[in-house]
């Protein structure tokens, strides 16, 4: 009976004191998660990627097939130095409490949103012309099926950005800590 009561106690107060803990450091989401423009969005594949991959679903010719790759390589040559960006952005350094920034740490968040912001948009507009001449090449048939891949695949790209947002903090913690015990 006693020691009921003592696991009673025990239980009880560990219960009053996890509600504080968890308003102060965030639960499991950690402060990333509050802050989405910390993290780099990530690009759903393009119409043309898709049709590539694709092809057989939509019954491709060899002649549209051979154009869409031709499309394809262009945007591809024109994003790659606008991914190259994204991912030094993706891996560079983040602030340890982005609730408390020094002002050069905010100017390095400034800056770091204001490249994103350019990268994505200058994607935004190559994928959105590789996107034009590609529906062009394909038949009204070809083009809806094309239009629910993109449309599938963006909505992959929300979910995965949002999910990573959601658990990046904790992710990034703990993968530091395991790469720490392994270089012991």
């Amino acid at each position: 009976m006693r020691h009921l009561v003592r696991l009673s106690v025990v239980a009880a107060s560990v219960v009053a004191l996890a509600a504080p803990a968890h308003a102060q450091y965030g639960g499991r989401r950690g402060s990333y998660g509050q802050d989405a423009s910390l993290d780099i969005p990530r690009i759903a594949s393009s119409v043309a990627a898709l049709a590539v991959r694709y092809g057989g679903d939509l019954q491709l010719s060899q002649t549209q097939l051979d154009a869409i790759v031709a499309v394809q390589q262009r945007q591809d040559s024109a994003n790659a130095p606008w991914l190259r960006a994204l991912d030094s952005l993706r891996n560079g350094p983040r602030p340890v409490n982005p609730l408390d920034l020094s002002q050069e740490q905010r100017e390095q968040l400034e800056a770091r949103r204001a490249a994103v912001k350019a990268a994505t948009d200058a994607m935004r507009e190559t994928n959105a012309e590789a996107r034009q001449q590609v529906m062009a090449v394909l038949t009204p048939d070809q083009q809806g099926k094309a239009a629910q891949l993109e449309n599938h695949a963006q909505k992959l790209a929300r979910a995965d950005s949002q999910r990573r947002s959601d658990e990046g903090a904790y992710r990034r913690r703990r993968g530091d800590m395991n790469q720490r015990t392994q270089l012991r």
